[in-house]
């Protein structure tokens, strides 16, 4: 939480700052309806997500802090190298806050990690709590925005653009930690655009189509040479 906060005094603009520090340190859901989901501590928060099949468990405190930094860098990289202004406040901002409502989607058990049951994903209930807040547009739309061009709200500015792809690729790095040995393997990866993969789809139906279809040859001879019963 004290990292969290501390990564918070970048934010430029005091009332944006100040706004995300309150949330920081008193991340409640305004809606009486919600109040009935335990909320985990920051410092315990996990979440489980899917990488190739396999469920992967996610700090959520470091990978924010791994976000916020990744994304700070970032900004300079992209304004120094190509003279292109950033909202440096509001993507800091949203970084911080993309995941906070996870605290509300996981609780840790003895067992491990459990679903609270609630209804919302966290990208759909943390916007609306940032929403009832008051928080500028521009944080709420790229925390809406965070899952990526699939998501019901694509990035539609550079800020939002930046932080998705940040937090898709700590999510491949978070896959290979699942053990020591696999993050000491190199990581083959296969990225295609949606051009390459809906060719790669359209590829496996059409054999996918041949094999049936073989199959389908192949049952119709059998019965042909069955002698019927006499």
């Amino acid at each position: 939480m004290e990292k969290l906060i501390q990564l918070a005094q970048r934010i430029s603009g005091e009332k944006l700052r100040r706004m995300v520090v309150e949330f920081l340190k008193n991340p409640t859901l305004s809606n009486e309806s919600f109040k009935k989901y335990p909320r985990e501590k920051i410092e315990r928060a996990g979440a489980v997500f899917s990488a190739g099949g396999m469920p992967v468990e996610r700090d959520v405190l470091n990978h924010t802090i791994a976000l916020v930094e990744m994304c700070d860098r970032a900004a300079d990289v992209v304004q120094t190298t190509y003279g292109l202004k950033l909202d440096r406040d509001t993507l800091l901002a949203a970084a911080i806050l993309h995941d906070i409502a996870k605290l509300f989607e996981w609780k840790r058990e003895k067992h491990g990690l459990e679903h609270t049951g609630v209804l919302l994903d966290h990208t759909m209930l943390g916007v609306a709590e940032l929403y009832s807040r008051g928080f500028p547009e521009e944080v709420v739309h790229i925390i809406a925005a965070h899952f990526g061009e699939h998501g019901p709200t694509p990035p539609r500015n550079f800020e939002a653009l930046i932080m998705h792809h940040i937090d898709n690729m700590l999510s491949i790095v978070e896959s290979k930690m699942i053990s020591p040995e696999d993050a000491s393997q190199a990581t083959q990866m296969l990225l295609l655009d949606d051009s390459a993969f809906m060719k790669m789809i359209s590829a496996v139906s059409e054999v996918k189509k041949e094999e049936i279809g073989k199959a389908g040859d192949v049952t119709g001879a059998g019965k042909k040479g069955r002698a019927k019963p006499g």
